[in-house]
């Protein structure tokens, strides 16, 4: 029996060639293109010119006057988020806000209001906010995949339970400095692209693009009309090279292969592929193989298009703007063609050139991909009756493996001697010197995250004992965790745009997206499996092992390797102390770090004979509303039972949010003592929740756990409250952890000790 069915109730789109679904469904039925030479005049120092831009009005005409001070970006995503919302008919009282939940995907770090880059998941918080969604909320940056990821993660959302409703899709804007990116690759086009044809280069675009996604019975139960069902979707990772997809097409093939699966379904089954179709010859190429791949001698006769010589690359909103598109045509019986396609062109393939095609369309495979390597494919399905569903099996997942690298040291053995000599290492840099964790041809040419990123993931996977063949490794699953990236590459490409925009430093730019370090780790590893990138802020690691638990319980991955990493530039003083929830020593210091957790089905655990640091007995994620960050700790931890965990590894980084967590954390979990691994690293953005999670499955294995030095004036309760030494004087047999995007999302994950 099926899984429970999930199914798209509204759809909001803007973009170059409409400001809502139908008319973008009119122009694409008209096959009018809205990629034009370029406004800005910033942009004349390109010789390729062309793209797919917004106007204005557009957006500022469908936006009430309280969002005229906000960034275009976040301006961009309300409009289709409203549009989705509307489309659904769902009103206030339809869904609880704790049950809302947003999954939004985004390839670039945009700027707010006055020109400064702002935290990747701030255009999430602001539509979360401004729609009232206080459930589960997560920005997936997987490059151009992102949007198509999105949707793939919100149905498994609403599968786990975690939400009854939950808003998918992407958004960016056209940003100068992503054009001198693509222009230093020499990937534009002069003029407006000519996907599977010309293929001389693409055409960079911007805008929005959301669905509406719910239980197929909720959504009749209140009356809503189903548009489509979101059957099944795959990721898959390329591990071939940094920007080029490979060129055989294997990670694409599989992707494909996997949305069919999830779907319960073959590949006759298939009227009509969504293509990514960007216009380049790498891509075009590409594409045609994973399509004589996965359809073989039918391969021919299944209709394929390109709306991107529509709408230019929207990069993070390309998967989202895409799938509206296939769900449009589900319900109209019409399949989009490829403008621009030079009708001299010689192929076997149907890339329905220039003038849409009215057909029997049943389901619809929607294809992306991406720097760094991500494949994403959704099957969408004109939707069926209700009808009975199984809900997912329990398959516990335990924690196997720790590859922590931080300032305190490389390795389980190095971190927990720190820990039990009570060391300190505040804001320093890990040192990798003289060490070396891939072939010597690739880590030269790595940035510092990548290599940090690297070095943790070989530890986690040593450190698990763990061996499987080569063809296993094509079912590993990688998820990475980061804030920010990589601060090395970004800066560096930064300051040479400012130098010259027709000279970029082009092996930055590759590694500018924050889904590269992911990538990285996939080639130096051979993972081949589903892979995502999770970027909400210092919530990101509980977030990334969230997604790898849905994928043990779905069946997708029976190992998944979680790695967090985030770098800094400052250097921080030799003997820098930094004290959590004490109200006399407050102040945070940036530090540098990554760690890796190999994430295993309970069952694969002990059918290879090995051995578990502790149990993931559950987790919970909350985004923060307007009762502030008290209430949502307490929303994060509902589904949970803390009352027996011995320990609680806290967020607290000495800042502003520490009495407010002090506070909730010893009311409801009296009996726990407190700390947190900021004490001894600094805040390490994304790889502190990750170290959070190690420090307390090395407590629950071997009894040690970060002592707060220093602590003599809690905001709560008594010093006897927190841990002061690192040899605990009780085996822990649960441990809470905490993890924290302050004003943005909470997540808490509860470990036990294995039987």
């Amino acid at each position: 029996m099926a899984s429970r069915p999930v199914v798209i109730t509204g759809l909001g789109v803007i973009c170059a060639i409409g400001r809502d679904p139908e008319e973008f469904w009119l122009r694409l039925m008209a096959g009018q293109g809205g990629v034009t030479p370029v406004d800005d005049e910033a942009f004349a120092v390109f010789t390729a010119r062309y793209a797919g831009q917004v106007p204005t009005e557009w957006i500022t005409g469908q936006l009430p006057e309280s969002d005229a001070a906000l960034d275009r970006t976040a301006q961009l995503a309300l409009v289709a988020a409203r549009q989705a919302v509307g489309q659904a008919g769902l009103s206030a009282g339809d869904v609880e806000a704790d049950r809302f939940g947003l999954v939004l995907g985004k390839c670039q770090a945009t700027p707010d209001a006055a020109g400064r880059y702002q935290p990747m998941h701030r255009t999430g918080d602001v539509v979360a906010g401004r729609l009232g969604m206080r459930g589960p909320r997560i920005l997936v940056s997987t490059a151009c995949a992102a949007g198509g990821n999105a949707v793939g993660l919100a149905k498994d959302k609403i599968l786990t339970g975690e939400a009854d409703v939950v808003l998918a899709g992407g958004v960016d804007p056209l940003l100068f400095g992503t054009y001198a990116g693509f222009a230093g690759l020499q990937a534009l086009s002069t003029g407006p692209c000519a996907p599977y044809s010309r293929s001389d280069g693409l055409n960079l675009g911007e805008g929005a693009a959301f669905l509406l996604l719910e239980p197929l019975d909720r959504a009749l139960a209140r009356g809503a009309t189903p548009l489509a069902e979101v059957a099944g979707y795959g990721l898959s990772a390329d591990a071939y090279h940094a920007t080029a997809p490979d060129p055989t097409g294997r990670g694409g093939a599989s992707a494909v292969r996997r949305a069919l699966a999830d779907a319960g379904m073959s590949t006759d089954d298939v009227s009509y592929v969504s293509g990514h179709g960007t216009g380049t010859p790498a891509n075009d190429a590409m594409e045609a193989k994973v399509m004589r791949a996965v359809f073989g001698d039918r391969a021919p006769r299944v209709p394929t298009s390109s709306i991107k010589s529509f709408v230019g690359h929207t990069l993070g909103a390309a998967g989202a703007v895409e799938a509206v598109a296939s769900v449009l045509a589900l319900r109209h019986g019409m399949a989009p063609p490829t403008i621009g396609f030079d009708a001299d062109t010689t192929t076997d393939l149907d890339f329905v050139p220039n003038v849409a095609r009215r057909m029997p369309i049943e389901t619809v495979v929607s294809n992306n991909y991406a720097f760094g390597g991500n494949n994403v494919a959704l099957a969408l399905t004109t939707p069926g009756g209700e009808r009975e569903y199984e809900e997912l099996p329990d398959r516990p997942a335990v924690i196997t493996g720790l590859g922590p690298v931080s300032g305190l040291g490389t390795g389980v053995a190095e971190l927990a001697e720190a820990l039990a000599e009570g060391r300190q290492a505040v804001g320093r840099a890990p040192s990798l010197e003289g060490r070396t964790f891939a072939p010597r041809s690739l880590w030269r040419h790595m940035n510092h995250l990548s290599r940090m990123a690297i070095a943790a993931s070989r530890l986690a996977w040593e450190d698990a004992g763990i061996k499987l063949p080569r063809a296993a490794l094509d079912n590993v699953g990688l998820i990475f965790a980061t804030a920010a990236g990589s601060v090395e590459s970004t800066g560096g490409f930064d300051e040479s745009v400012a130098v010259d925009p027709n000279k970029p430093a082009v092996l930055s730019f590759s590694n500018v997206v924050l889904n590269a370090t992911g990538g990285a780790v996939c080639q130096t590893l051979g993972l081949r499996g589903p892979t995502t990138t999770i970027c909400n802020g210092e919530a990101s690691a509980s977030i990334a092992l969230d997604c790898a638990i849905e994928m043990i319980k779905a069946g997708k991955a029976d190992v998944v390797l979680v790695v967090a990493a985030d770098e800094t530039t400052a250097t921080a003083a030799g003997d820098t102390v930094v004290t959590p929830y004490d109200r006399e020593r407050t102040g945070s210091v940036p530090g540098s770090a990554a760690v890796a957790i190999l994430v295993e089905s309970a069952e694969h655990c002990a059918a290879r004979g090995g051995r578990a640091y502790a149990r993931i007995l559950g987790s919970g994620h909350a985004g923060t509303g307007e009762q502030g960050e008290r209430e949502s700790i307490r929303r994060s931890l509902a589904g949970l039972s803390v009352g027996k965990a011995g320990l609680v590894v806290g967020a607290g980084t000495g800042g502003r949010y520490d009495a407010d967590e002090a506070a909730v954390l010893l009311e409801l979990v009296p009996d726990g003592l407190l700390t947190t691994s900021v004490a001894q690293t600094g805040d390490c953005q994304a790889a502190t929740g990750a170290m959070n999670l190690a420090v307390a499955a090395l407590a629950i294995r071997d009894g040690i756990a970060p002592a707060l030095h220093g602590l003599e004036h809690p905001y709560a309760g008594e010093v006897e409250s927190y841990v002061r030494k690192p040899h605990l004087s009780e085996a822990v047999e649960q441990a809470l952890v905490l993890t924290a995007a302050a004003d943005s999302v909470r997540g808490a994950v509860l470990l036990g000790a294995m039987p």
